[in-house]
């Protein structure tokens, strides 16, 4: 039986319109992908748990308090040479994994509840400390283990290396645990080493100067003594702040402070922070 002209033009037509859909399913299955709605292995949402990118757990985990680049924020700078060179890496990794107390600063560690994993935390250890690594991707079957290792081949971290810090530099952890503060002795260093390190900005009892104050019991509380020992050898340069041999706002003849100045200026900041008046009751403080 023979199709009227009508329906000849019909199906010509059909088929006309058709034909660029089947050349491009041609091509598409040619070129090799995937079934339709089928994702390839690159699509998959990574879980947070298996995020091992420098740049995105420091993002998720750390730039809300040392800033998008680690050089300005409410936080001292991580990104700072001097504080990168000092930090001790178990010290930098206890830090991440339990917080420190006394601090804002909280655990990171998933066991310690947060939401980090032991490999993440190498990686943000690593980075910060500027040691090459690399992540190891170890198949088993169906299972897989991922392990983060130091390898001098691995790649840049993203902050560059580390240089050492100056041989003279007081050390980033004390030597020995802090006493309880002596009021003689605390307001010797107040006269002496506060006076020509710390005083020009801080006022002459901490009471504030051209810089904030620091004899203030309620940001004292806020702070530990480890803290307090960090900023004063490495200073807080996006504030302005010298570090332990920086002569920027100090006397033409100031000498670079020595582990044990430090010891004593944290000695002297607990001591007001448990409400010691050094100099005699007459003194003002920045809290009364």
């Amino acid at each position: 039986m023979a199709l009227s002209p009508d329906l000849l033009v019909a199906q010509r037509t059909r088929l006309n319109r058709a034909w660029p859909t089947m050349v491009c399913l041609s091509l598409a299955l040619m070129s090799g992908c995937d079934r339709l709605g089928k994702p390839t292995e690159a699509d998959r949402p990574v879980p947070p748990r298996d995020v091992l990118e420098f740049a995105a757990l420091y993002k998720t985990n750390c730039a809300g308090c040392h800033g998008a680049k680690g050089d300005v924020g409410p936080a001292p700078p991580l990104k700072d040479a001097l504080f990168r060179a000092i930090i001790p890496e178990k010290e930098l990794a206890r830090v991440i994994t339990s917080g420190r107390a006394g601090t804002s600063m909280p655990a990171f560690a998933a066991e310690n509840g947060g939401a980090l994993t032991p490999n993440q935390i190498q990686v943000l250890v690593w980075e910060i400390k500027g040691i090459t690594y690399k992540v190891v991707k170890d198949d088993a079957g169906d299972a897989r283990t991922v392990r983060v290792v130091r390898d001098p081949a691995g790649a840049s971290p993203k902050w560059g290396p580390v240089q050492a810090a100056p041989k003279a530099t007081p050390p980033y952890l004390a030597s020995e645990p802090t006493s309880i503060p002596n009021s003689a002795k605390c307001e010797q260093t107040r006269k002496t080493v506060f006076a020509r390190a710390c005083g020009d900005c801080h006022g002459d009892r901490g009471q504030g100067g051209s810089y904030g104050a620091i004899n203030d019991r309620a940001f004292l509380a806020l702070i530990s003594d480890q803290a307090l020992r960090r900023l004063i050898v490495t200073g807080r340069s996006d504030l302005e702040m010298p570090n332990y041999a920086g002569a920027d706002g100090r006397s033409d003849n100031f000498k670079p402070l020595t582990s044990s100045n430090v010891d004593d200026l944290v000695e002297l900041l607990r001591f007001w922070r448990q409400g010691g008046v050094a100099g005699g009751e007459s003194e003002v403080r920045a809290d009364q």
